[in-house]
């Protein structure tokens, strides 16, 4: 099961934002994220960018690296129009997001999203889809004026050392996806 497209929206009612994204099996998975989801996310997601790339830098030309791809593709975003799937393994209602992190293996990144119940959904994604979702989040984040333009780099720095760290055995809960 490959991921084909994301969507997010700012719901103003709601002061959250609604996260979509399909399968290439046309499943829809629908979350609800708060600002401070969206923040956490945003800062764990520009660590785990460059932790990607210490694999194969230094850290520092890591950072730099990271920094520079991130900026491209804000000079050339490419949005397109989200196409609805038939199927809804959560429901046609979105989910509240409680927790993010981000789990960095060998060739993919997991991005896994706490739910109810410490029920957790898994996406696996590359380095290109993290700055993808970055790049779509701090969008919507923009224009919902939550004032995220400097992620809380403390609460991310903690979250990725525990991810990426490979004698630290975090309790995932019951793996949905």
């Amino acid at each position: 099961m490959s991921i084909t497209q994301f969507n997010a929206t700012y719901t103003p009612e709601e002061d959250r934002v609604l996260f979509r994204f399909n399968t290439s099996e046309s499943q829809e998975y629908r979350l609800w994220l708060t600002r401070l989801i969206v923040r956490d996310l945003l800062a764990l997601g520009a660590q785990a960018s460059v932790a990607v790339l210490v694999k194969e830098h230094p850290p520092e030309q890591a950072k730099a690296i990271a920094e520079f791809k991130q900026q491209a593709k804000a000079q050339n975003p490419n949005f397109t129009t989200f196409i609805p799937a038939t199927q809804f393994p959560l429901g046609a209602d979105p989910v509240l997001v409680h927790k993010v992190r981000f789990t960095i293996e060998r060739q993919v990144t997991n991005l896994e999203w706490v739910l109810q119940r410490g029920q957790v959904l898994t996406m696996h994604i590359n380095e290109d889809m993290v700055g993808q979702i970055r790049l779509l989040l701090q969008t919507v984040a923009g224009r919902a004026q939550w004032g995220l333009d400097a992620p809380a780099a403390v609460v991310a720095e903690a979250e990725i050392k525990l991810a990426t760290d490979p004698s630290a055995q975090p309790n995932p809960g019951k793996v949905i996806h």
